[in-house]
């Protein structure tokens, strides 16, 4: 799964790109000031329900919980 680096990017764009990327799931936009939201939102999605998207719970900014999501979903399983 792909999912954009938030280094250099300002929240609205990364959620932006973001929501883009997604918008199959109408996960939309929202102001930095709700970025736990959207994060909730993110997690909802069907895809992430089952993976290890962290909770915005344990995260103070959007950009330490984007980063975490950006390490997790640039994992790839090993092929055996």
């Amino acid at each position: 799964m792909f999912t954009y680096d938030p280094r250099g990017l300002t929240w609205d764009e990364w959620c932006a790109r973001m929501a883009e990327l997604f918008a199959s799931n109408q996960l939309g936009t929202l102001p930095e000031d709700q970025w736990r939201l959207w994060a909730d939102g993110m997690q909802g999605i069907g895809y992430f329900v089952q993976s290890a998207v962290p909770d915005q719970r344990g995260f103070d900014h959007w950009y330490d919980w984007a980063e975490t999501l950006c390490g997790i979903m640039s994992i790839q399983p090993s092929q055996s």
